[in-house]
């Protein structure tokens, strides 16, 4: 059997602006370094069990020097808005028979996260991991035109519903403990335990404390 070409497109804020919800108690400065060891840390994961075609889609050349390290192609987009940069990425993997699509700011997705949804990429379908509060984490595609990726609120549902009128196959799964993206301080204290080692490193450094522990 011929082995598919499979692609993972990581779309990714502009890095002075993203993660505005993670509050005052951050500067823009410290919240522009979280937002590159998140991604950092979600690369490690990709790279551990997927030496295959990588794509990181942005506005902000921030990104690209992490991107590389991880053998990962940099895509620029003009910053119209997610769905247009992941559009973006799908037309630049226009020749994969499967692609996966994941947010920048999963930086407790494990290697073992990954292999689970590449793995259920090896059939046709539509791979969905929903949020806690509606969204998409993670959007399998095979093929890459089996739907339109449409993240934003409720966006879990809006895939399920676009894939039933398709009529083509789909499923929802949660890999790990993966049910919730890192947008407010609160989301890092949830996955503080989980988180890769670029964005351990700057956790003693941010105004939050794990749960459980009282804060100063």
């Amino acid at each position: 059997m011929t082995p598919l070409n499979f692609a993972v497109v990581v779309a990714v804020q502009d890095a002075g602006r993203a993660k505005s919800r993670l509050g005052p108690d951050l500067d823009p400065g410290t919240r522009r370094t979280l937002v590159i060891a998140m991604l950092d840390d979600l690369l490690t994961a990709i790279r551990e069990v997927w030496q295959g075609r990588v794509v990181v889609v942005s506005t902000d050349s921030v990104y690209d020097a992490v991107a590389r390290e991880h053998r990962a192609e940099v895509v620029r987009d003009d910053g119209s808005g997610y769905n247009e940069a992941v559009h973006l990425g799908l037309a630049h993997v226009a020749d994969a028979d499967a692609v996966l699509i994941m947010p920048g700011d999963l930086p407790h997705a494990t290697a073992s996260d990954v292999a689970m949804l590449l793995s259920g990429l090896e059939r046709p379908g539509v791979i969905i991991v929903p949020a806690r509060d509606g969204g998409t984490l993670a959007l399998g595609l095979h093929p890459p035109s089996a739907i339109a990726p449409a993240f934003g609120p409720d966006s879990a549902r809006v895939h399920r519903e676009a894939a039933v009128a398709a009529g083509v196959p789909w499923q929802f799964t949660s890999p790990g403990r993966l049910d919730t993206d890192v947008d407010t301080l609160d989301d890092l204290v949830e996955v503080w335990d989980r988180v890769g080692e670029a964005t351990t490193a700057l956790l003693e450094h941010l105004p939050i404390a794990p749960r459980g522990t009282p804060r100063a």
